[in-house]
């Protein structure tokens, strides 16, 4: 953010603080403990990830003994790469953190991106969901009213494009235009496609599948569905009920064609918007399979929330 007076620079750094403390204090009080994520890791351990988080955007820099290291670039992954392999069974951990990720930007400069986010490891899958969720909508709530949490499971894509029988780089290929909302170029793909009908056209409306979950669970009936799909449809139906005994089911959007930029989830996922700000505030989900890379797989539920940006709303609309 630039400023123009020195002044609005303090109350900005200001703002932040206030801000970062008021939500650092809802996850206290929801039980979780602070945890202080590692600044760097060796390039050679994150080699295995680069399908899951484009090597591109990774900020990598020399040690003294010219190893290449990675900055910090995801918080979740630096988490459970510490965690995972002393991970001891029955265990459950709720944690917090408060830490700047790195990216590199298309203009080649460096990005720093000051985050707030928990972890929920070890939990029961829906317990943790509806815990997690719930403190996303109360965050987004607490800073105004006006908002809204789109919320998918990831299975449903994941199980349409298992069932396509295609390599790794088309499947990429068509996640970035489903993730892009690209209509034009997906309908293209499909003429050109040798794929059964009843996947081509599950696949030509997936961006139709949105809004309430029971509505969307009544058109899905229409296309091809296969165990994973229908499985994310009925952990979908379960939430819903839960968010509606909160209170917030009226600030809640179901899109099942929702792609997240970090492909490790693996269930239900999620982001939370405020209006006339098109970038989301809030960004998590389930990420069980994901855990596995480091040893052993653990329940995994968690979200991000990116501060700056946060920071930039309150500040303009009540500056101090």
């Amino acid at each position: 953010m630039k400023y123009f007076r020195i002044e609005d620079e303090i109350k900005y750094h200001k703002k932040r603080y206030k801000l970062k403390r008021e939500i650092e204090d809802m996850f206290l009080n929801e039980g979780y403990s602070h945890i202080d994520p590692p600044s760097f890791e060796s390039l050679d351990n994150f080699m295995p990830l680069y399908k899951k988080i484009k090597k591109e955007s990774m900020v990598k820099v020399l040690n003294g003994g010219s190893d290449v290291l990675v900055l910090r670039h995801d918080n979740t992954t630096n988490i459970i790469k510490n965690l995972i392999p002393r991970w001891e069974k029955g265990m459950e951990l709720k944690l917090f953190y408060n830490s700047t990720v790195f990216r590199n930007s298309p203009n080649s400069n460096i990005k720093g991106i000051k985050q707030l986010g928990v972890e929920h490891l070890g939990g029961t899958d829906l317990k943790a969901d509806i815990e997690v969720i719930c403190l996303a909508l109360n965050i987004l709530n607490r800073f105004s009213h006006d908002f809204i949490l789109e919320i998918s499971n990831s299975k449903y894509i994941d199980g349409l494009f298992e069932s396509m029988n295609i390599d790794e780089a088309e499947k990429r290929q068509l996640k970035d235009l489903i993730y892009r909302k690209n209509r034009f170029e997906l309908v293209d793909y499909t003429k050109k496609s040798n794929l059964p009908k009843e996947i081509l056209d599950c696949l030509l409306n997936i961006f139709e599948l949105q809004g309430d979950i029971l509505e969307i669970v009544d058109k899905a009936q229409d296309y091809y569905t296969n165990k994973d799909m229908e499985e994310a449809l009925q952990e979908l139906v379960v939430l819903r009920n839960f968010i509606e005994e909160e209170g917030y089911l009226e600030y809640v959007y179901f899109d099942l064609s929702m792609i997240k930029e970090l492909g490790y989830y693996d269930g239900v996922i999620f982001k939370g918007y405020y209006p006339n700000y098109f970038k989301d505030i809030i960004s998590g989900g389930r990420y069980d399979s994901f855990t596995e890379y480091f040893g052993q797989k653990v329940p995994a539920m968690g979200f991000s929330l990116d501060l700056d940006e946060l920071t930039k709303i309150c500040f303009r609309r009540g500056g101090e």
